[in-house]
């Protein structure tokens, strides 16, 4: 598999482009560093007004407008926007259904992503962290860097990208349960990379926890041209499940592979319909699009980054 090489995918006009782009994020975070997400709720911690609230014992008397007071007859404080960093978890399919087919070169397109990613956040100064799931990877041991910081900390993104290898298979919410523990009380941007070739059921389950925990929930969908038409120009062959080995010979009939492309995409369209219906940000990542087309034209229009 190819290594994933800073210097080819950080060209400076691409480099100076992410730079200056930022990841958007929906819901309020409380974080404990200052950073570039507004929130309207903390008590005089800068100068920019926010609004009003009521009085309550052991709030900050300096900041009672007594003026309202002497018209209205009422203790209400004022609360000031305050710029706060947003932490950014960076979740990965590490399957093995995302090496195949070889052609599409999914894994390789979800690396670019997750790396493209962690260098906005960084260069933002938010914090990024980065993990991978599939069942080999969420029994006992997680597979995770620290929280990062430091624009130079894309070296250890990227080392860590590259130590990657598809395998096993996908156990989406029994992961989520253990990354959560794990990280409690580090809310902000989740972001999940996968081909999401898992059950709806089981998907919506694990989506639903992130919300659930008020987790800003974003979703990519990585997917290529020949695994929603993976029968075109066969007559005859053998399938096998990467996941569980399982063969079977198949003659695909034109009406077959037509009920496949069908049941594919409609698959495809569930997943949207639910993060839409869900408001999860979503984008469907094709790997024959152009990745910095992808990154800087269509990611911006979804509101993934701004």
């Amino acid at each position: 598999m190819p290594m994933l090489m800073l210097k080819n995918l950080f060209e400076p006009a691409f480099l100076k482009k992410l730079e200056s782009l930022r990841i958007e994020c929906h819901k309020l975070y409380y974080g404990s560093r200052k950073g570039h997400y507004a929130s309207a709720n903390k008590k005089g911690t800068s100068i920019e007004f926010a609004d009003y609230q009521k009085y309550s014992p052991g709030d900050d008397i300096r900041y009672i407008d007594w003026n309202l007071y002497s018209r209205l007859d009422k203790l209400l404080v004022k609360t000031f926007k305050e710029e706060l960093e947003l932490t950014i978890h960076i979740l990965l399919d590490s399957s093995k259904s995302m090496a195949f087919p070889p052609e599409d070169k999914k894994f390789e397109y979800l690396k670019k992503i997750a790396i493209a990613f962690s260098y906005i956040g960084l260069s933002d100064q938010n914090t990024v962290t980065m993990a991978s799931f599939s069942d080999l990877l969420s029994q006992n041991n997680m597979n995770y860097t620290p929280f990062l910081r430091k624009r130079s900390s894309i070296f250890s993104v990227s080392n860590f990208l590259n130590d990657l290898t598809p395998d096993g298979q996908i156990d989406f919410y029994g992961f989520l349960k253990k990354y959560l523990f794990k990280n409690r009380g580090k809310g902000g941007t989740v972001l999940i990379i996968s081909d999401f070739m898992i059950e709806p059921e089981i998907y919506k389950k694990g989506l639903n926890l992130l919300r659930f925990k008020n987790y800003d929930v974003k979703v990519i969908q990585t997917i290529g041209n020949r695994e929603i038409d993976p029968f075109k120009n066969i007559k005859r062959g053998q399938i096998v499940d990467v996941e569980t080995n399982e063969k079977k010979t198949i003659n695909p009939s034109s009406s077959a592979g037509k009920k496949y492309k069908e049941v594919i995409e409609r698959h495809i369209h569930d997943l949207k319909q639910f993060c839409l219906a869900n408001k999860i940000v979503y984008s469907l990542a094709k790997t024959d699009v152009k990745f910095e087309d992808y990154m800087l034209k269509e990611l911006p229009k979804l509101g993934f980054i701004k």
